[in-house]
């Protein structure tokens, strides 16, 4: 073939531009092809990542609004159920209540709680041990309280309201009546249960890992 003839020579520009094409698209076109294919996947990674941080942070947000209700809610549950027996306390919630129904803290025959165990013994079978207070309930720990009081009848009903309105839950489980021949006034003795319970995590008070986690979750979210 002669390749000083005006065919032969286009059939050799038109494969050198072949080459050239084929040449550019290896060594040019296609890496930057595949950086840019890769950089899309990573834009559109990140945007999902975004829409996730978004929707975690309005949830955080919401929580934030109802941080102080919630904490109300958590300081009134260790009124009912305080994470100690604090008997102290104890003697001077029901001395209050047999005082605001009339009856002197002399009248007061006898005030004792038994330590908090988690259960408590079935009273209609002391040998049976020790029975859960309720299904998943494990973590409470319950405590008897007797007391013993003299007083007439209205006194002693008023202390049983007062008793039911004390700021730690009492559960009254039986309540029995004695009285003299010719008088008016009654020996009652009250068994009820008390409770203790770990106290819940205050809300906001997380450990610093999660105050950081939630920073870095806000600049992320922040971010362009």
């Amino acid at each position: 073939m002669n390749l000083r003839t005006p065919a032969a020579a286009k059939i050799l520009g038109s494969v050198s531009l072949v080459l050239i094409a084929g040449g550019g698209w290896l060594f040019v076109l296609g890496p930057e092809t595949e950086a840019l294919g890769a950089m899309q996947e990573q834009i559109v990674a990140a945007g999902d990542q975004n829409g996730l941080l978004v929707q975690q942070l309005v949830i955080l947000q919401k929580q934030a609004a109802d941080l102080d209700s919630t904490r109300a809610t958590a300081q009134a549950l260790a009124a009912k159920f305080p994470p100690t027996a604090d008997q102290p306390g104890l003697f001077q919630q029901v001395t209050a209540a047999a005082t605001g129904a009339g009856i002197g803290p002399k009248d007061v025959t006898a005030l004792t709680p038994t330590p908090p165990t988690f259960g408590a013994a079935d009273p209609a079978d002391p040998t049976s041990g020790v029975q859960p207070v309720g299904e998943g309930a494990t973590n409470v720990a319950r405590q008897t309280l007797t007391i013993s009081v003299e007083g007439d009848y209205a006194a002693t009903h008023d202390l049983l309201e007062n008793l039911e309105d004390l700021p730690r839950a009492y559960l009254i489980n039986s309540v029995s009546l004695s009285t003299g021949e010719g008088t008016t006034s009654f020996t009652t003795t009250i068994i009820g249960d008390m409770f203790v319970m770990p106290p819940a995590e205050a809300p906001g008070q997380g450990s610093p890992e999660d105050a950081a986690d939630a920073s870095a979750l806000a600049a992320s979210s922040d971010a362009p």
